[in-house]
This record gives C-alpha cells, sequence and structure tokens, in this order.
C-alpha cells in the first residue's frame, strides 16, 4: 500500500500472491531482461492490485510479460492494464471495475494474447487496441489475439473523437485503430447504445462472438489522416459465425473490405438497414493517380521485423483499392435488398459479392494431412484466404463471390441507382470484373446471355502446400450452390545417394554413405524458405537391406550425420543432408555382397539404389623368395622376388585382390616406404647405386597388401623381414693421358693436353692437372681442371706452355674425381722445347710407317762377323723440318744417359746419311750374353741448327738367338714325279743347300723371320735309301732321315731316333761352349769329305740338277 507499487525495470523474475493497494501504478514493466540473446519474462500472477489513481499493470518499451489470476480494480484516472510496444500474455485476470478508462488499452507495435479474462464496467472502451488521439504512440504494426473472455459493462460511458468519428459516442465493447485483431469465442454485453465494435483501418478476424449490443454490430472504416495525397488504409475484416442480439444494424462499412458468412442477422428497425456500404470518397481511379485508394494497414514495420499478422487471419492481405466490398454467405434474414448502399461516386464504388459456402479437404496418397496451408485466388490471382486444415484435413468453411452486384444507373428492370443492387441486370455481367479469368468483361464476355440464362460465374485458383506432404495446384469454379472438394497433394518424391560405388571394397565392418533429399536440392539458397519451397518435405528415415534381410520390413536404418535438427530444412542444412550405415561382417567369406537402400519422407520410398561391394576380411600372406636373408650384394642392384595370397576371388580366382608390395628400407643414415606392383608372384628390383657410399646392413619389411588391408602401412599384415649387407662402397674412378705423352719434347705449340677418364660404378666429375719443374724442387708452375667429358670418357683442354724453359724437365700430374674419391695419380715427364728463337719451328716427327718393333737373329754356334742380321731405319722418313734450308741432326735419345747399363747410342750409328743402324754383333763388346742385346723403347732424335728438338716414337730391338735346325720331313717315301719338302731355321739371307750322295740336289735362302723350305725332286734319289746332307755357312749337317722311292722303308727305330737327338743336342750344347769361350778351332766334325764334292757346282732350277760353276776358280 502507498503511493507507488513495484517498478521492474530490465529485469525478470516474478511477482505473485501479494495484495497491492497503492494511489499510482500498481506494477510497472519497462524494458526487458536479456542475458546473451536469451529474453527473459516476468510473471505478474494472482495478486489483488487495487489503485487509486493509477494502472493496475503497465508494461512499455519491449517488455515480455505474463498477467496471470489478478485481479485488478479502482484505476481512478487509468485503465486497467496498459500494454505499450511490448509483448503479453494475459490470461484469467478480473479486471474492473475501472474508474479511469479501459479495461485493456494497447499502443504502440505491441502482441498481446488475451484469454479466459473478464472485463466488467469500464469507464471507457473496455478494449481499446490502438490510441486514436494524437498523444499516443504512432500507430505502428500490432495485434491482439482475444479468445473466450467476457465484456461486460452496464453504463457504458462517452468516448470522443472530432477526427475520426465526428464528436462524442458511447463507448463501444472493441475499439481498433490501426491494428490487428482476432476475437474468437467472447461474449460481449454493453448497455446503453453502445456498438460491439468500431474499426478504423484495421484487421479483423471475428468468429463465434455473441454481442449484446444495443447499437450497430460493427462499424468498420477506413483511416484518413485527413492530409492531401496521404495514404489511406482501408480496413479488412472476416466475420462468421458470430451472434448478434439487439443490434439494429449488423455492419456499417466505410471505404473497406468485409467478408461475412453463416451468421443471423437481425432485421433492422424501419429506416436502418442490416447492412450498410459507403464511399463518401471521390472515385479512386488511374485519372487522378488513385488519390482516395485504399490499402491494407501494415503488418510489419520493416522487412526484417516481426509480422504481426493476426493469428490464422483467413484472408489475403489485398483488397481493392477503389471499392467498398462486402461479401457474404449463408446469411440468414439477409439478401441484396437488405444491404444499402449509401453513397458512391461510381457504381463500382461499391461492390456487394453474393458469396458461397466452400470447403476442401486436403489428402495425399489417401491419407487425412492436417495443417495444410490452402491459398484462394481470384481469376486474375489476387490473393482471397489463406487457410489451414484441421485434424481431418478440412479448411473451415469460406465464402467465395458466386455472383457481383453493382448498383447501376440506366439498367433495365429498376430505377437506378436505387440504394441497392438488387435489380435484374445488376450481377456478374455488369460488374466490371473479369470473374472467369477469360480477359473479357461483362457483356464483353460470351458467358454474358441473358436470352440463355447464362452469366459470367466466378473461377478461382487454389494452391495447397504443407511442407513434408505435398503440393497441389487447380482452378474450380462457384456457381449459386455450396462447394466442396478433395484437393490430392502430389508429394515430391524424395531421393538417396550413395557414395561408394560398386566394387567399392570394404575392411571387415561395411560402411556405408552418402546424403537424401526430398523434392528437388538447389546447390544454393537465398533464404530457409526457398529451401523449404523447392525440397517440400525432408527424409525421415534411409533403409538399408542388407544381402542377408528378404523383406524390407526387417531392414536397418542409416544413422544421420547432418546435426540438422530433425524435421527441419534450412538453407545451409536438411536432415539425411549426410548420413552412414555400419553393418560388421568381419566373420564373412571375403566376396561381394549386395546391399540395397531407399530413403523415405514420411509419404512415399525414393527408387531403390543398390550397392554391390567386396568384401575383405582378412590381410594377404606374403612369401619372399630370393634374396636371402644375410646374403651381400654389391652389383647396384638387388631383386627381390615372391609369392602374394589373399582369399578375395577364392577358389577360381585367388589373389586377384592383391595390390601393391610395400617394402620398408631402414639403416642408421636413411629409411624409407616404397611400393611395387604385386600380384600372385611378385618381382621388384631396387637400384642402390644412388645410396650412400659405404656397405652397410640394410634392414627390409615386406609386406603385402590388397584393397583395405595394409596400405603404406604394416597394420595386420605379417610382414617379412630380412638383412642384406648392402655393399656400395665406391670404386675409384682411373684417367690416362694421351697426349703429351711420356718422354716428349714438347714444344710450345702444342697446347692440348687430352686423354680418358672414366668410372666403373658412376661417372667423373673432374680431372685436375698440375705441372711441376723437376730441376727446382717440383715446384708447381701450373694447374687447371677439366670438367667436360665425351661420352666414352675422353677429355681435352687447352693451357699455354710458353710458361716452360727450355730443355727442361717437367711432370705432368693427371688425377680424376668422381664425387667420391680420386684415382690414383698418372704422371709423365716432358722436356719442353722453348728456344730463345721464338720465330724457330720445332723438328716434326711422322709416324706414318714407323715401327713398334724390329726382329733381329742371331746364330748361337756362328763365330762370323756376320752371324746377326741388321736393323735400319732411315730417320730422313719420319723426321723433317718446316724451317728452309736447315739440316737437321739426327742421333740416338739418351734419356739415361746416368745409367750403368749400356747406351743404345753406344750400338747404334746414325750416319750422316740420316740411317740408323743397329748390329747386335756390337753389344758382343759389352756382353756375350745374347740375352742382353735386345734393345728396348730406343728413342731417336732430330735436333735443328737452333737446339730446337723432336723425339721419335719408341721403337723395341728384338734380338731372337738362333742356331742351324733341319726339320723332318711329313714322310719318307715318295713316289716318282713327287718332291719331299724339308724345312728348318736359319740365319735370314743365307743359303741352304742339300746334298744327294755328295751332290746338290737344290738350295734356297732363309726367309727374313728365320725360316726356310726346301723341296728335293724324286729322280735325285737313286735306288735304295738317301739320307740328304744339308750344308749352311761352310757346314754339313745330316738330316738323319732315310728317303727312299717308291718302297717304303722300316725307317728309323725309337732307339735309332732318341740317339740321333741326343746327337743333335750334345752338337747345339758343344756350340754354345765354343762359341761363349771363344775356341777358334774349326769343328771339323761337320765338315766330312762330301765338302769338296760340290765345290765348282751350283744348282740348275731349270734342269733340276747340279751343273757346273762357270765362275768357279779352284
Amino acid at each position: 500500500s502507498g503511493d507507488y507499487g513495484f517498478a521492474l525495470v530490465s529485469s525478470s523474475g516474478s511477482l505473485t500472491n501479494s495484495d497491492i493497494n497503492v494511489n499510482c501504478n500498481g506494477v510497472d514493466i519497462n524494458g526487458i531482461k536479456s542475458v546473451q540473446g536469451e529474453d527473459f519474462t516476468i510473471e505478474i500472477g494472482n495478486n489483488e492490485i487495487t489503485t487509486d489513481t493509477g494502472s493496475g499493470i503497465t508494461a512499455y518499451d519491449g517488455a515480455n510479460v505474463e498477467l496471470h489470476n489478478n485481479d485488478i480494480s479502482g484505476v481512478g484516472e487509468r485503465s486497467g492494464i496498459t500494454v505499450q510496444s511490448s509483448k503479453a500474455y494475459v490470461h484469467h485476470n478480473e479486471i474492473g471495475p475501472i474508474g479511469g478508462w479501459n479495461g485493456l488499452w494497447l499502443t504502440g507495435s505491441f502482441d498481446v494474447i488475451a484469454e479466459y479474462n473478464s472485463i466488467v464496467n469500464t469507464a471507457k472502451t473496455p478494449v481499446q487496441i490502438g490510441e486514436l488521439s494524437s498523444s499516443g504512440p504512432s500507430p505502428s504494426a500490432s495485434r491482439l489475439h482475444f479468445t473466450n473472455n467476457t465484456v461486460s459493462v452496464d453504463t457504458p460511458g462517452t468516448c470522443s473523437s472530432f477526427k475520426y468519428w465526428g464528436g462524442e459516442y458511447t463507448c463501444p465493447a472493441v475499439s481498433l485503430f490501426r491494428s490487428g485483431v482476432t476475437l474468437y469465442d467472447n461474449e460481449f454485453s454493453l448497455g446503453g447504445d453502445a456498438d460491439g465494435i468500431r474499426a478504423i483501418g484495421g484487421l479483423l478476424d471475428v468468429q463465434r462472438n455473441i454481442f449484446n449490443t444495443p447499437g450497430t454490430g460493427a462499424v468498420i472504416r477506413n483511416y484518413d489522416s485527413g492530409f492531401a495525397n496521404t495514404q489511406q488504409y482501408g480496413s479488412l475484416g472476416f466475420f462468421s459465425l458470430n451472434t448478434w442480439n439487439g443490434i439494429e444494424t449488423a455492419y456499417n462499412i466505410t471505404k473497406s473490405s468485409v467478408t461475412v458468412q453463416s451468421e443471423f442477422i437481425p432485421s433492422s428497425p424501419p429506416g436502418l438497414f442490416p447492412v450498410i456500404l459507403d464511399w463518401p470518397d471521390q472515385e479512386a481511379w488511374p485519372a487522378n493517380g488513385f488519390q482516395g485508394a485504399i490499402i491494407p494497414t501494415p503488418i510489419s514495420e520493416c522487412a526484417s521485423c516481426d509480422n504481426l499478422t493476426p493469428i490464422n487471419f483467413p484472408l489475403a492481405m489485398s483488397m481493392d483499392n477503389n471499392s467498398t466490398v462486402f461479401t457474404f454467405a449463408n446469411l440468414s434474414n439477409v439478401d441484396t435488398s437488405k444491404i444499402y448502399i449509401k453513397s458512391q461516386p461510381t457504381q463500382y464504388a461499391i461492390q456487394v459479392r453474393r458469396a458461397e459456402m466452400v470447403r476442401f479437404q486436403t489428402l495425399v496418397d489417401g491419407m487425412t494431412v492436417e495443417n495444410t496451408n490452402v491459398l484462394i485466388e481470384d481469376a486474375l490471382g489476387n490473393d482471397l484466404y489463406s487457410l489451414y486444415t484441421d485434424q481431418n484435413g478440412y479448411t473451415p468453411w469460406f465464402a467465395l463471390a458466386s455472383d457481383s452486384h453493382l448498383d447501376f444507373r440506366g439498367l433495365a428492370g429498376g430505377d437506378n441507382p436505387d440504394g441497392f443492387a438488387d435489380d435484374e441486370f445488376e450481377d456478374s455481367c455488369s460488374d466490371g470484373i473479369d470473374n472467369d479469368g477469360d480477359l473479357t468483361i461483362d457483356n464483353n464476355d460470351l458467358d454474358c446471355d441473358y436470352s440463355a440464362g447464362t452469366r459470367e460465374l466466378s473461377r478461382y485458383y487454389y494452391t495447397a502446400y504443407r511442407f513434408g506432404f505435398g503440393y497441389a495446384r487447380s482452378d474450380f469454379v462457384i456457381q449459386d450452390a455450396t462447394y466442396q472438394d478433395t484437393i490430392n497433394l502430389f508429394n515430391s518424391g524424395p531421393s538417396v545417394s550413395v557414395i561408394q560405388q560398386d566394387g567399392h571394397s570394404f575392411r571387415k565392418i561395411v560402411n556405408f554413405t552418402g546424403s537424401a533429399h526430398d523434392g528437388q536440392l538447389a546447390g544454393f539458397y537465398a533464404t530457409d524458405e526457398l529451401a523449404q519451397w523447392d525440397q517440400k518435405g525432408y527424409i525421415h528415415s534411409i533403409e538399408v537391406r542388407d544381402p542377408f534381410t528378404s523383406e524390407w520390413s526387417s531392414a536397418g536404418f542409416a544413422v544421420d550425420s547432418s546435426d540438422a535438427e530433425p524435421g527441419t530444412v534450412t538453407r545451409f542444412n536438411h536432415p539425411f543432408n549426410s548420413w552412414y550405415y555400419s553393418f560388421d561382417m568381419t566373420n564373412y567369406q571375403e566376396t561381394d555382397y549386395t546391399f540395397e537402400f531407399r530413403s523415405f519422407d514420411g509419404i512415399d520410398y525414393s527408387p531403390i539404389i543398390s550397392r554391390t561391394i567386396k568384401l575383405n576380411a582378412a590381410p594377404p600372406v606374403l612369401t619372399v623368395t630370393s634374396p636371402s636373408d644375410g646374403s651381400t650384394w654389391s652389383d647396384g642392384t638387388v631383386t627381390f622376388e615372391g609369392t602374394a595370397y589373399d582369399q578375395y576371388g577364392c577358389p577360381i580366382d585367388c589373389s586377384k585382390d592383391i595390390g601393391e608390395v610395400y617394402f620398408y628400407i631402414s639403416v642408421p643414415s636413411f629409411e624409407g616406404t616404397t611400393p611395387t606392383s604385386g600380384g600372385a608372384d611378385w618381382s621388384w628390383t631396387w637400384d642402390f647405386s644412388g645410396q650412400p657410399r659405404s656397405s652397410e646392413e640394410y634392414t627390409f619389411t615386406i609386406w603385402a597388401s590388397d584393397s583395405d588391408f595394409c596400405l603404406s602401412i604394416i597394420d595386420e599384415c605379417d610382414a617379412v623381414t630380412m638383412t642384406l649387407t648392402i655393399d656400395n662402397s665406391n670404386s675409384a674412378p682411373f684417367v690416362s693421358l694421351l697426349s703429351p705423352q711420356e718422354g716428349q719434347r714438347l714444344s710450345v705449340t702444342d697446347t692440348t693436353i687430352d686423354g680418358v677418364a672414366r668410372d666403373n660404378d658412376g661417372s667423373v666429375s673432374r680431372v685436375d692437372i698440375t705441372v711441376r719443374d723437376i730441376y727446382n724442387d717440383g715446384i708447381i708452375v701450373h694447374q687447371q681442371s677439366v670438367s667436360e667429358f665425351d661420352t666414352n670418357g675422353a677429355w681435352s683442354t687447352e693451357w699455354d706452355p710458353t710458361i716452360l724453359q727450355h730443355d727442361h724437365e717437367y711432370a705432368i700430374d693427371v688425377r680424376s674425381y668422381d664425387g667420391y674419391d680420386f684415382s690414383g695419380m698418372t704422371t709423365i715427364v716432358i722436356t719442353a722445347d722453348n728456344p730463345s728463337d721464338a720465330g724457330n719451328n720445332q723438328p716434326t716427327f711422322n709416324s706414318d710407317g714407323w715401327l713398334n718393333e724390329i726382329v733381329l737373329y742371331c746364330e748361337i754356334s756362328s763365330q762370323s762377323q756376320d752371324r746377326c742380321t741388321q736393323g735400319e731405319i732411315d730417320l730422313n722418313l719420319f723426321f723433317y723440318d718446316l724451317d728452309v734450308n736447315q739440316d737437321l741432326i739426327l742421333s740416338v735419345y739418351d734419356a739415361d744417359s746416368n745409367d750403368d747399363s749400356t747406351s743404345p747410342a753406344m750400338v747404334i750409328n746414325v750416319g750422316q746419311d740420316g740411317i740408323a743402324t743397329y748390329d747386335p754383333i756390337s753389344m758382343f763388346f759389352y756382353d756375350n750374353n745374347m740375352e742382353t742385346w735386345t734393345l728396348e723403347n730406343v728413342v731417336f732424335m732430330a735436333t735443328d741448327p737452333f737446339g730446337s728438338k723432336e723425339i721419335s716414337n719408341p721403337v723395341t730391338f728384338t734380338v731372337i738367338p738362333i742356331s742351324f735346325q733341319i726339320d723332318a720331313p711329313e714322310v719318307t717315301v715318295i713316289q716318282d714325279g713327287e718332291t719331299l719338302i724339308f724345312s728348318g731355321i736359319g740365319l735370314p739371307g743365307k743359303t741352304v743347300t742339300v746334298l744327294i750322295n755328295q751332290v746338290p740336289a737344290n738350295n734356297t735362302i732363309v726367309e727374313d723371320n728365320s725360316t726356310w723350305t726346301l723341296g728335293i725332286a724324286s729322280s735325285r734319289f737313286s735306288d735304295g735309301s738317301v739320307t740328304p746332307v744339308f750344308r749352311y755357312v761352310g757346314a754339313d749337317y745330316s738330316s738323319n732321315v732315310k728317303i727312299s722311292v717308291g718302297t717304303p722303308d722300316e725307317g728309323l727305330s725309337t732307339g735309332m731316333m732318341a740317339i740321333i737327338a741326343l746327337v743333335i743336342i750334345g752338337l747345339i750344347g758343344g756350340v754354345f761352349v765354343y762359341f761363349y769361350v771363344e775356341i777358334e778351332e774349326d769343328d771339323n766334325s761337320e765338315v766330312s769329305d762330301e765338302d769338296s764334292s760340290s765345290e765348282g757346282w751350283i744348282w740348275d732350277e731349270e734342269s733340276n740338277d747340279w751343273i757346273e760353276d762357270p765362275n768357279y776358280n779352284s
């Protein structure tokens, strides 16, 4: 108690079970409590609120309140409950008596639900919706849902509004201004001459109410600010099943559109009419820019603001902008003769539409569908109703005009206009409307034929839709009768997709994934509404029939993994946008299995999709047959071979699912996994040439994979592990130097150094060249490297040898490098040819025809001075000088003059004529061992007058010791006419003569290779066996072979041959002894009496016989 009650500002909580008795407002609620976007309400309940002057309860500035079970009275200067720009749920309250103003006073932008309240004896209007005076807030989109309330005022007060109602008037039960109201199942009882409803620019849905009011049931008119060129708002109302008791007039409608159906309209006193229609303004038409036109009051303040259309409002938010329209159907005690047209600028400004009752039932697949939205449009597509079906699929009964009536001037059959639209021709053929949508109006329509008794009928369209159930659209025609029809919704079937395709392989557990949607699905939606309209439903479930289930009734269900709210489709997501289904097949045989899928949207099933998949239940098994564990490999590669087994495909085609074989290779410095193609039999060659140049033990872990097991990792496979010694140590490269050569005199014009460098296990990266001065302690005078090589390893580089001093020796060191190791050092020594006369040309050596070896022969047993062949070289053929008139000095190049061995220059004579001669016998003076007489790598040198020199290629004089040798012929018996051939060895150029019975039979000259061949004709043999004797260098040698003609000789016995061989060896030994001890005595044992028998005789080739020597002097 006291002056002030409670003030709750931006608060939450409750105020209950209190007795509030104050002078001012009992409870003031201002603002709302919000935490992290969540709004909290304030509860005011079960209170006794009595005020002296103030309001019982006020809710202002966005408050959100629940007011219930309060008893509010007093209120001498305010209203019982005042709500301004707030939300309120007002129920089970006792309001009144109110001494000040209203029971409910609602202003601003409000959203109020009031039900089961009792409002009694208010001083002014019991329910004031919106504020007529300028002192209140400006009109905004707002609504009141007023149901199951009782309003009783014994003596209504007097209200006043000169602007809108022309002065004072008895306060009505409900006053509506620029707002929406739903009045369902209420009872209004007012005394005096009060009206039931007074509405200005309102939206009214009034059904099943009882009005006990002595005045007019509903006074409905437009809102007009009174200012020129401002928009006027007509009222849009729907009245159904209301009871009007004691009224004088049921409906008084001005510049608005009202539909009334299924009511009893009481008769009016004389001079009054049950329905009064008015358009007291000028005509709104294109010529005046539709001045005075009307539209429905706004239901939202902005595009993103709340839509405050009255809850369950049945009419579409549209009206004729230039006509007062009264549509009636199934009204008792009213026809067109009782509908008074008060005033109109033209006959079109007032339209009376006789309607029929219409109802639809919506079905889908024979099942009723509740809460289906049914939109009704006229023939021109103007929205008329937006209805929802009940639990049995029925829409409410609603009125659709079947005929239209205007009060026309000049029509036959009546006094026109007479204030009523009931004359003979005041029907749809003279209403100025294209009722059937054929784009012809009134008498231009062929349907308007009075002689035939036909007129233009009204065509309408319905669009029925419920999300999740279906959609339908069609048209229908209303005649003069009640119309009922069934709307069969078409359900856009669902679809389902499975990501895994046929042949997909699963490991033990089958896990399908996919997506599903209802209707159509676009890639992008701007709003949730567009997504819902496109899909028209959602997936309720996805059924999966596994290979072991025969009936769909026993099928399994996929799991929705979309994270969408159940039954909710948004622009971004929808149920079963993603899904999965798992089936454990661990203990099943590896083979192919078929699964079937279908989705269900609550109405229909999608087409069935099947997937045949491959099951992998066990990993493959691998064996390695080669190489052996612990083996060593050093050739750059090692080949692994083996087999792999997998169950899939058995028993006909086992192991067909074997995939790759993996090798995990590890050493301390390296590890990695390498896949290679596999199969029942597999092989892989590993090239380890690129590995570190060392010998190490490598560990190989090897396993096989199939479609699901052991992919890149060992997984469940039993891997094979082996250790191999990989010898990848580097082989050093090698290098050779082709030019210059060892011992060469290098002219300063020879600027090229070339050679060959190769590497057996890689490539040579460079060759390093170093030139050292031997005379100066090996100081380095030049260094360079070569890094470009031909494919065969050849390399070449240029350098400047002018830095070398004349006649100095230099060492050229060459070695190659392969990136790991150096080759051995190759070193040659050259002599620089760089005389001071810069204009002099070095002598030139031409090796064409030059022999690398000259073979000479020396007789072992001879004491003759010419017992050796001589080697000669004409050096003039190989040395020449580019400089004219310069004689070359030719000599033996004595590089090792300090050597103790015999110098070639001491035994080789180079004459003035340039011919070099070597007679091996000259070596006898230095060494009588003939084995030492061979001269190896003799080099000759040419020197010009300026000291510039050039040397030859080396040549070897090979000395071969020989003794005269007779080889036995292949046969010892010849036939007449045949020739017997003897051969042997002797000193080249010497004569060999054969004697038969002391008579020369033939002779020959020993060839340059020390061999000789000699034939004896059969005619030279006498009867009996003959032993040929051979004369060589003044000595006779027996062949020790008996030769016969025609008859074979017994030949020599084995013993005799052995004796002969011993004698020959003894003779040869004697010769060696004789020769080396220089015994000067003649060997008379080799000279027989036959010596003189051939003197004075020579062999005649023509006669094949001996003849006298004409040049012989005894």
